[in-house]
């Protein structure tokens, strides 16, 4: 390794190592809002959960992701490239479903609706996973935290990866949570 070679690599780490994160952000804290943070896990949640045969997106078309406020969402849809189109709950053709701002009672009658259909639902509150939704995303000190409910994938034939398995809870129903 020439003298040039070290003095970079040193002056590299010494400038990661020493200079505070923030002050690549100019200072600035980098923050996102809830619905970005969503739409960010539910397009790369969908790499870990496998359809039955006939019920995923064939190939080279788009995952159907569908919100019951799917406003909230769309700003962060619309540079996801062709591999997702998001549209307005309820809709024909369905592989996700975002249970977003739907009241309890509304959120329960479309899980119960949609609890055998090979739908991946992911909702983001405690009701929605006592009413079968099979991922659930929950804050905990400030981090974007996920819970998964495999009685309820079992229930609409998918499979969740045991990678995703390993770094969500396990919902296994009030007194079993793991």
């Amino acid at each position: 390794m020439s003298r040039v070679q070290f003095f970079v690599i040193t002056l590299l780490f010494w400038t990661v190592g020493l200079c505070p994160v923030s002050s690549f952000a100019g200072g600035k804290q980098l923050t996102a809002t809830s619905e970005q943070l969503q739409a960010l896990y539910v397009q790369r949640l969908v790499k870990y959960v496998k359809w039955p045969v006939g019920a995923g997106p064939k190939l080279g078309e788009p995952y159907v992701i569908a919100a019951t406020d799917s406003k909230k969402l769309k700003p962060y849809f619309n540079d996801a490239s062709s591999q997702f189109r998001l549209v307005q709950w309820p809709a024909d053709g369905v592989h996700v479903l975002v249970i977003n701002g739907a009241p309890k009672r509304e959120a329960a009658a479309i899980l119960k609706r949609t609890a055998e259909m090979p739908v991946l639902t992911i909702g983001q509150s405690p009701a929605n996973l006592r009413q079968g939704v099979v991922i659930n995303f929950r804050m905990v000190g400030g981090k974007l935290k996920l819970q998964v409910n495999p009685h309820a994938a079992g229930a609409a034939g998918l499979n969740i990866s045991s990678r995703l398995l390993r770094i969500a809870t396990i919902y296994r129903g009030e007194s079993h949570e793991q």
